[in-house]
């Protein structure tokens, strides 16, 4: 049960080199997935982190007001169990303020200089990097990125034209984002190594500069360009060039684990979570808070300084806002991904839809999520951060208070309502263009079918694990062009033809639901020319397991890479549909049809969901035939070798280091594992799911009948590990 808000606030005040002011208390995904929620909270006070007494501007309470109805209907629904907001204007940080609690166990409430991770936000921190060094004449925007990372390769002979530019406007033409080891639980280095290493075996999706893809890879060699020429690490140079000249002193990358209490904590099923690390520190690593990142937010809203503190020229900010997406590849215009140079639009919805300019960067990682939007021209910016990741809506939080505050001040005219769930009129539909739409599409996450209804309405079917399974039905054609149907009245699709390529448009209600936009969902996908080559047709059916994570990943929580699977849909003859299988599977459509030993990524869209693709590649290891997309490793199922019961068996890592998979067989009688002499170890039932896990040593156990578990041993290259099965 849900308890009701308490009233009470606890004063602090708000830092900042231009406020004269001090802190009272001393000493944050495609969107992508949904996390598990926990339902049992309790609200907590919310704690008030007061202006410094200006007077010449409004004090926002109303906008104050819908950040607490805001974080009670989020808390409420369990999406969050810690939120924070700040309001900013130009002068000063009007109010900051956090709910919730940073701890369940203890009832701790978040206070001033709780820690939050901002996922992909940190990108901005990057951005000002990469700027601050163009301005010094250090680096050239429109330099090829060879020049000062000269051990960048790829294999597409293309890469040699990738710019810095490119880097930060997503249109580099990478795959994506290398997943593994990016999310751990305990401080790792070396992951922009790691990405670079794995760029150097990767061919691009599209020639560089050709669109914009939302890409965090591009980010992370951010940290080593900016190594390079500099001298410092990233996140020294962060430090000393944009966070200390700030104030901004409660902000930080994960180079250490921080003190308990310190930050708020991350639950999943109602447990609380290790403390999360970001190997990719520049694409979206670093940890602050409210009243910090309203310090940060506020030299948007004045040309690049802060007071006496100048960060960035004035030319640079406006550099930074102009939508790099004009003039490139971009079928279907959305206003949520006209990127700018760090930011994720220049157009934000939300606040366009009531005639107010805006930019917005958002992001997620496994466990936390936040938004930060600037409207320049009227002065103000809004800061949300909280925990669970992309469980709660951070882009429509920031655009509800930024809205209210607006209304407050009278800059628009009211509080925008959320859009009435009308469809436009029934049309006749034109003649054949329900058959044109029909057809199979894909999205880096998702296929789905469009069907032609015997009335000459549409309806979707999504792939699953058992195949095409129905979705919104009954989409008839309406008197805007678009197919709607009466069930889902603010949704629509309709198919678009650009450069030889027909898209999926799809356009629904966002943020704050007062507004429309529109956005290339998926890729129409045709049947290959040829049928698959019997190489491929063996590899049909059969699933693989990855081998080369790290223990301390978050990969079974998040990205859900730990099985691979091959398998094939009549709709697509001649294609591969590869399932990552987790918490959310994914199928990815391949083409195969160039070699036996590589299925190429085929999807080029624009924006958001043509991300996070790749080739995968067959690896010939020791007479088996392994899988490799991205950097992740992962070896045949079907070979994992079985233990016997009664006995002890000796298992070696190999001289790579890879992981060690062994099958357990529960039948009449459960089985109990014995373990010793690995690094870290887990255990999985038939479905994979995590039954156990531990570090050097422990056991584990397997009911009777379950059937087959799957036992994976962690260690260092020629480690020895000893499993007994009893």
């Amino acid at each position: 049960m849900v308890a009701a808000m308490m009233t009470q606030a606890n004063s602090h005040s708000t830092p900042g080199p231009a406020d004269n002011c001090t802190a009272s208390a001393p000493v944050s995904r495609r969107k992508l997935l949904q996390l598990a929620g926990w339902s049992g909270l309790e609200l907590a006070t919310p704690v008030l982190l007061a202006g410094c007494g200006h007077t010449s501007t409004p004090d926002y309470a109303a906008a104050r007001q819908e950040a607490q109805t805001a974080a009670q209907e989020v808390l409420r629904l369990g999406s969050a169990t810690a939120l924070g907001f700040a309001l900013v204007s130009a002068e000063r940080t009007v109010w900051a303020e956090s709910f919730g609690f940073a701890d369940l166990q203890t009832r701790q409430p978040p206070s001033a200089t709780t820690l939050f991770g901002i996922g992909s936000t940190s990108k901005m921190f990057a951005t000002v990097a990469v700027m601050q060094l163009v301005e010094q004449g250090r680096v050239v925007l429109d330099a090829p990125l060879v020049r000062y990372l000269p051990s960048f390769r790829m294999l597409d002979a293309r890469y040699t034209a990738i710019t810095v530019r490119m880097l930060m406007n997503h249109s580099s033409g990478f795959p994506g984002t290398i997943y593994r080891s990016i999310f751990t639980t305990r401080p790792a280095s070396g992951y922009a190594e790691q990405v670079l290493a794995a760029l150097a075996q990767e061919r691009l999706k599209a020639a560089p500069g050709y669109m914009s893809v939302y890409c965090n890879d591009g980010f992370t060699l951010i940290e080593l360009l900016v190594r390079e020429v500099t001298g410092q690490p990233y996140a020294d140079y962060v430090q000393s060039a944009i966070l200390d000249p700030l104030g901004m002193r409660h902000s930080s990358f994960t180079g250490v684990p921080f003190a308990d209490g310190s930050y708020a904590k991350a639950y999943r099923s109602g447990m609380a979570q290790p403390q999360e690390f970001v190997g990719a520190q520049a694409s979206g690593g670093l940890y602050t808070n409210p009243t910090d990142m309203a310090t940060f937010a506020r030299i948007f809203l004045n040309g690049g300084a802060l007071g006496a503190t100048r960060i960035l020229a004035r030319t640079s900010l406006q550099a930074m806002a102009v939508d790099q997406t004009l003039g490139t590849f971009n079928p279907v215009k959305s206003s949520a991904w006209s990127y700018g140079l760090g930011w994720d639009t220049v157009h934000e919805a939300g606040l366009d839809a009531v005639g107010v300019q805006a930019w917005t960067k958002g992001g997620d990682t496994n466990f936390y999520g936040a938004e930060m939007i600037v409207a320049p021209n009227e002065g103000l910016a809004v800061v949300v951060m909280g925990t669970q990741g992309a469980g709660f809506n951070h882009s429509a939080l920031a655009q509800r208070v930024l809205l209210r505050a607006l209304a407050e001040n009278g800059h628009i005219p009211a509080f925008p309502a959320p859009l009435a769930a009308l469809a436009s009129a029934v049309l006749p539909a034109p003649a054949g263009i329900a058959e044109a739409t029909e057809g199979v599409y894909a999205h880096f996450a998702g296929i789905v079918q469009f069907r032609k209804d015997a009335d000459g309405s549409l309806s979707t079917m999504r792939l699953g694990p058992d195949g095409f399974t129905p979705g919104i039905s009954a989409m008839r054609y309406r008197s805007d062009g678009w197919f709607t149907s009466d069930a889902a009245p603010l949704v629509s699709c309709k198919a678009i033809t650009d450069s030889g390529g027909q898209y999926l448009a799809q356009r629904g209600p966002a943020g704050a639901l007062h507004y429309l936009d529109a956005q290339a969902f998926a890729q129409r996908v045709q049947p290959a020319a040829s049928s698959l080559t019997p190489a491929w047709r063996k590899r049909i059916g059969s699933s693989w397991l990855l081998v080369n994570e790290s223990p301390d990943s978050h990969v079974d929580q998040f990205v859900g890479t730990r099985r691979f699977s091959l398998v094939t849909v009549p709709e697509l003859p001649g294609l591969v549909i590869a399932w990552q299988s987790g918490d959310t599977p994914a199928p990815i459509v391949l083409d195969p049809s160039t070699s036996d030993m590589t299925a190429r990524m085929m999807l080029v869209i624009a924006g958001m969901n043509g991300r996070d693709l790749n080739d995968l590649d067959i690896i010939n290891q020791d007479g088996e035939e392994w899988l490799r997309w991205g950097d992740s490793l992962h070896r045949p199922l079907a070979t994992v070798p079985r233990l016997s019961a009664g006995t002890t068996t000796a298992v070696s890592i190999g001289p790579e280091g890879y992981s060690e998979w062994r099958a357990v067989q529960a039948g009449a009688a459960p089985v109990q594992l014995s373990i010793s002499g690995t690094s870290a170890w887990r255990f999985y039932d038939p479905d994979f799911q995590v039954v156990a896990s531990g570090l050097t040593t422990g056991q584990a156990s397997l009911p009777a009948g379950t059937g087959l578990g799957y036992l994976l041993l962690f260690g260092v290259a020629n480690a020895h590990a000893s499993v007994t099965l009893s």
